[in-house]
Formats: structure tokens, C-alpha cells, sequence
């Protein structure tokens, strides 16, 4: 098995690699159809493949590299970027990935991969095994932006409580790119209740607050039978004692 050394080198690796690797097409699925045979690789799903530890007889390939690998534009995002960066209060078996191109859910290793539509082409991070991961800062605002499809409100707190440090001009410059109402509004009146913990300035709840517009919103989709506050400043209608009342989400609900 003269290729072993290189597949496990690259861990998770398409087919057309796999191509480079031998030189031809003929070759390649040869190869691949005599490692998967004998244990030494396992096919992932149709062109993606992940060479086998010797030792546990464990793929190599863990979630995030396996998540990078899907599309050319695939990135790590969500909850599970909360997850990789060490934030994350739950673990989820789903594996959140934003991408530019589509490709269908999938479950491969008690893991479930499914897309989110990519939303900005920033804040993107790529790790020495070649993972892409969005930035904390650039995880924070997506999940923001997405957390009743993501990981439900109270875990995105969570989350946001466990963060030592967010950069102000990251955040700010990540919101332009997003160029959301909504989200400026939502960042607004998520972040004043950790104003103090960030050392966030008045500019950046002055500039939130301008480019949120005058459209009153619900924080929540879902408020039916609620009792409910508004607040004026953001203009925003929540749950009234939402912040000592905190109800839990569902961190594997679909995008």
C-alpha cells in the first residue's frame, strides 16, 4: 500500500486528489476500491474518502475537516464553529457548514453535515490540517443572525458568555458585509446586555442603532401566548424576563 503514508497525510481527500496522487483515473479507483477493501480507507459519501489510523482503525478525518471538504466554498460556522473554538455549552451531533454550493444532508460517523447558505465571505479562518472555521467574531453575528434555526436563544447566550474577548471593528466591519436591518437591530440588544464584558463602545451601539432603521420587529418568531416587553430604544418585542427566564433550545434544529 504504497499510497498509505500521503492518505493519511491528507486525512479527508476527494477523488480528483486522489487522482494527483496515482496520476490517472484508473488508477485512482483502483486504489481507492483495494484501501477500502483491506481497511485502510472508508468512502464518506460519493468522491469523498478519509484514510483509516492504523492503530484505532478510526477514520483520520474528524467533523471540521470533513465539513471543509464538502464544497470549494464549505466553512465551519454556527454552533459548531462555537464548538471548535471551545465555546459551545452543548455538544450537537449536527455539523452546521456554510457553503456557496448546495449539497444534500448527509450522516457520516454519528455526525450529521448539513449547509447553511454561505451569508458573507469574511471572517473565515483555515487551520494547519486545512480547515475552514469562521472567526469568533464573524460565529458570533452568523449565529445572532440564525439562532432560532441554529441553536435556539439560550445556547446562544451561553455561548456568548463563555467568550473572553470579541473585537469591536471585526464585529462592526462583519455587520457591513451582512448589510442586515435586522441583524443590526438583534446585535443591538443582545450585545448592550454585555456591554461591560467586551468593553464595547458608545459608537458601536450609535452605529447599530442608525442602521437598524425604524421598523419595529419580534426578537423571537414564536411568542404566541407570551408575556411581552418592548423595548423602545431597539425597538424590538421579547419576552418579558427574558434574561432571568432563559427556556433552552434546540441546538439540532434545521437551517
Amino acid at each position: 500500500m504504497k499510497y498509505t503514508e500521503k492518505l493519511l497525510q491528507l486525512g479527508c481527500f476527494s477523488f480528483d486528489e486522489a487522482v494527483a496522487l496515482t496520476g490517472n483515473n484508473v488508477t485512482a479507483a483502483s486504489m481507492l476500491l483495494y484501501y477500502t477493501k483491506h481497511g485502510a480507507v472508508v468512502q464518506i459519501r460519493k468522491g469523498l474518502y478519509s484514510a483509516i489510523n492504523p492503530l484505532d482503525k478510526e477514520p483520520v478525518a474528524n467533523k471540521y475537516l470533513i465539513g471543509t471538504k464538502l464544497t470549494e466554498t464549505a466553512v465551519i460556522s454556527h454552533h459548531s464553529a462555537f464548538e471548535y473554538h471551545g465555546y459551545a455549552n452543548q455538544v450537537s451531533y449536527r455539523v452546521f457548514v456554510s457553503s456557496e454550493s448546495k449539497f444534500n444532508t448527509f450522516e457520516f460517523g454519528g455526525n450529521v453535515f448539513t449547509r447553511v447558505p454561505a451569508s458573507v465571505g469574511v471572517g473565515i479562518e483555515t487551520t494547519s490540517r486545512g480547515e475552514r472555521i469562521t472567526d469568533l467574531e464573524r460565529t458570533v453575528l452568523d449565529s445572532v443572525n440564525d439562532f432560532e434555526k441554529d441553536m435556539g436563544f439560550e445556547e446562544l447566550i451561553q455561548c456568548i458568555s463563555a467568550i473572553p474577548i470579541l473585537n469591536e471593528s471585526k464585529m462592526l466591519s462583519y455587520l457591513e458585509a451582512y448589510g442586515k436591518c435586522f441583524l443590526y437591530q438583534k446585535a443591538g440588544f443582545i450585545f448592550e446586555h454585555f456591554r461591560n464584558n467586551f468593553d464595547l463602545s458608545d459608537e458601536f451601539f450609535r452605529i447599530c442603532k442608525v442602521r437598524a432603521g425604524n421598523s419595529s420587529r419580534y426578537l423571537l418568531k414564536d411568542m404566541q401566548g407570551a408575556d411581552m416587553d418592548f423595548s423602545n430604544k431597539w425597538r424590538l418585542t421579547y419576552p418579558k424576563n427574558l434574561w432571568n427566564n432563559l427556556s433552552g433550545g434546540d441546538i439540532d434544529a434545521d437551517i
